[in-house]
């Protein structure tokens, strides 16, 4: 059971209730005035806190005066400060509702994690936001996400310093500046819908590969098609089967890599689905992963996924090789409170064995549908030190990451940097059921009940940068002019060959390549001319 002792300086409030929500934040305490009445939450032999002058103003905090909590050996991991009765606040992901985020600066020695608690809201509904602290001694200001919570008024607010483990020796933490905020949001870059462009070359990142799947065919060079029905070591419902992944159409016309999830018997199971992976054909370290991909409703039961796994997973087994979930939807904690389509989570895995697993989650609630019948784009970023993820950064460039892990720490066999700095490859797959969405009975499963469900893949691309020891393992990518097929410049004196988007040649012209590219398929082909010239085209 939790101890408390209360500050002997208080300053008592009344009651607030921020009922117009035209403000952008509320600032639950700077901690220029008098002490609020904020309660240490621990037995008071082990926890104090008080206002002092700020020990190393700078640009991240510049403030005069801070909160200083001071944790004596044998504090347990949840010790922190807590605000009660103060301030009532909505938490709502809806920006014209309520705020779904919280903002904290800190400044410590100790690595734990540290957290935000919303507690005494509906129902005495409780919610803790978790993150990873960064490898520093100045002050940071960690932003937490909200959004998950169940929505309504939460009337009090757990600041936690230390999330990892008890301590074993003395530790101050200062603490300044709390905040909750609603997220801006900014005006959406208009693009068009059928675009492949995504974030594009910037940042000093080049592309290196892609595949827009405009051929028509899926390219087995690339691609394997996965034929099992093991479950995948999650209890899945599916077998997943080669006739449910091909490349083709979708209603508006867009080129795509397209996954169908059916429910039906084959193999004593009682789904079909498919998985697709680059294992041994196309891998990377380091770079800019991103791929557009339409969801279908996961409702209840369905779970897609865009994921990577490392190169050497058939000698280091897993998680010893490394596992990167950039985008997963469906999990039972979405359709029991109602956010199927709004729901979702990065994650990374990985330890030196089954038995000695690490891993991070890092979940979102999304501002608007992601299961709207549009296509996303869900990138990573990923170098030497760190990994980031994020939604939608072709339309808003500078949108905040859902998910991002330190991997500069490679000082051990339980660091998530000695597992994250070598090649990965990449997975997509759609699966039914399992542990994830918690349901392991096919009737459960309320996507499948009237008809099949389809995950679309408009396109997926690696970008580098030069000089951060990044590698990459594939087929070659041609940069080039991209003009369409009915446009001037393909008729003329000059012969050459026409070559696919991979690289293999597939006939050779004299004098007009339009009267070659009309006999071939739609799709992405390069063009060759004889001085050496070359254009990508898309055949339409």
């Amino acid at each position: 059971m939790r101890t408390k002792t209360i500050v002997s300086s208080i300053f008592c409030l009344s009651l607030l209730s921020f009922v117009g929500y035209s403000q952008k934040s509320i600032m639950i305490d700077d901690f220029e005035g008098d002490l609020k009445t904020w309660e240490a939450v621990n037995d008071e032999t082990h926890i104090s806190f008080e206002i002092v002058e700020n020990p190393s103003p700078d640009n991240v905090n510049s403030s005069e005066k801070v909160l200083k909590c001071t944790r004596l050996a044998g504090s347990v991991n949840w010790a922190g400060v807590i605000l009660r009765g103060i301030y009532t606040v909505n938490i709502d992901s809806d920006p014209n509702v309520g705020y779904a985020y919280a903002s904290v600066k800190f400044k410590k020695e100790s690595r734990g994690d540290v957290s935000f608690k919303a507690e005494a809201g509906p129902g005495d509904e409780t919610y803790e936001s978790n993150k990873e602290y960064p490898n520093t001694s100045d002050w940071v200001e960690m932003t937490f996400d909200l959004s998950g919570a169940t929505y309504g008024e939460y009337g009090d607010f757990f600041v936690m310093v230390d999330r990892d483990e008890e301590i074993t020796t003395d530790e101050v933490v200062y603490i300044d500046e709390i905040k909750i905020f609603r997220e801006e949001a900014p005006d959406p870059i208009e693009i068009d819908p059928k675009s492949q462009e995504g974030t594009g070359e910037n940042d000093g990142y080049k592309l290196v590969w892609a595949d827009l799947f405009d051929d028509n065919y899926l390219n087995t060079e690339v691609w394997n098609v996965e034929v099992r029905g093991d479950g995948g070591g999650n209890n899945e419902l599916q077998y997943y089967s080669n006739r449910n992944v091909r490349e083709t159409k979708d209603d508006d016309g867009n080129g795509c890599l397209v996954i169908t999830a059916k429910k039906e018997s084959l193999n004593g199971k009682n789904a079909t689905s498919g998985r697709l992976t680059t294992q041994g054909k196309m891998r990377f370290k380091y770079g800019k992963l991103e791929a557009s991909i339409k969801l279908p409703k996961t409702a209840n039961g369905l779970w897609p996924a865009f994921w990577l796994l490392g190169e050497d997973i058939n000698y280091n087994q897993w998680p010893k090789c490394g596992e990167i979930d950039i985008m997963e939807m469906g999990n039972s904690e979405a359709f029991s409170s109602g956010r199927q389509e709004r729901f979702f989570s990065g994650a990374c895995h990985w330890g030196p064995s089954t038995s000695a697993h690490e891993s991070t989650t890092q979940s979102a609630t999304w501002p608007y549908s992601l299961q709207d019948d549009k296509f996303h784009l869900y990138t990573m970023c990923w170098d030497e030190n760190k990994l980031m993820m994020y939604v939608d950064k072709d339309v808003y460039p500078n949108t905040n990451p859902y998910f991002t892990l330190n991997i500069s720490d490679r000082s051990s066999d339980r660091a998530a940097g000695t597992y994250f700095n070598h090649d990965f490859f990449v997975l997509f797959n759609l699966a039914v059921g399992g542990d994830f969405t918690g349901i392991y009975d096919i009737n459960g499963i309320t996507a499948l009940a009237n008809s099949e469900a389809k995950m679309y893949v408009n396109y997926v691309k690696v970008y580098q940068k030069q000089g951060d020891n990044s590698t990459y393992n594939g087929p070659n990518y041609v940069g080039l002019e991209e003009i369409d097929a009915t446009e001037s410049g393909l008729s003329g004196v000059m012969s050459g060959e026409i070559y696919d988007f991979f690289g293999n040649r597939v006939l050779c012209f004299k004098n007009n390549a339009n009267d070659c590219l009309q006999s071939l398929n739609e799709g992405v082909y390069i063009v060759k001319f004889e001085d050496g010239s070359a254009l990508k085209v898309y055949k339409k």
